[in-house]
């Protein structure tokens, strides 16, 4: 499935992080030390909830309109981000093969048997 929700991120001058926060969700949330870095962890974080939600059969909660996201102060700003969890299903599934065949040459390496 497709989705997009708005997330609130805030920068922390103190700690020097963006923290991003899923307002239509309780425990969506993430952070990053630069804005690009939040934006991708962001969405990490929402195709996993959402994939999480789905194969437990959860109910998926409704996503606000971005104008109707309050702000905490003028170090916040809201944008939508967007997750396909049948996508995120797939690259989860392919990085779980590619880790496996790591593993498997690191053992052959350490063995002494012939990679072909």
């Amino acid at each position: 499935m497709r989705y997009v929700y708005p997330a609130v991120f805030t920068w922390h001058e103190s700690e020097k992080i963006y923290t991003v926060n899923f307002p239509d969700a309780d425990n969506w949330f993430t952070d990053g030390a630069t804005l690009g870095e939040a934006i991708i962890y962001a969405t990490d974080v929402l195709n996993l909830m959402l994939l999480s939600a789905e194969e437990r059969g959860d109910s998926i909660p409704e996503a606000s309109k971005l104008e109707n996201i309050a702000l905490a102060d003028k170090k916040s700003f809201a944008q939508y981000i967007c997750a396909d969890t049948e996508l995120y299903k797939e690259m989860l599934q392919l990085k779980k093969i590619l880790d496996m065949k790591k593993r498997n040459k690191a053992k052959r390496l350490q063995t002494g048997l012939k990679i072909a």
